[in-house]
């Protein structure tokens, strides 16, 4: 999918975990919004999920 910048200039808290939100943020990221990701304070609990991706979870990477 192109995205061609679309969102410069949109600033987007995101407030969520898991796999769908997330994802969200980085396609609005894509299209050129900055997006900053608040978790909490022990993370986003598929950071851990399990280390299925060279230590990373699989689902967070």
């Amino acid at each position: 999918m192109a995205l061609d910048r679309e969102l410069e200039g949109i600033f987007v808290v995101s407030l969520e975990q898991a796999v769908a939100a997330p994802y969200c943020g980085m396609l609005l990221a894509d299209a050129g919004a900055r997006v900053i990701k608040v978790e909490r304070p022990e993370g986003d609990f598929a950071r851990g999920y399990d280390k299925g991706a060279e230590g990373q979870s699989a689902i967070f990477a």
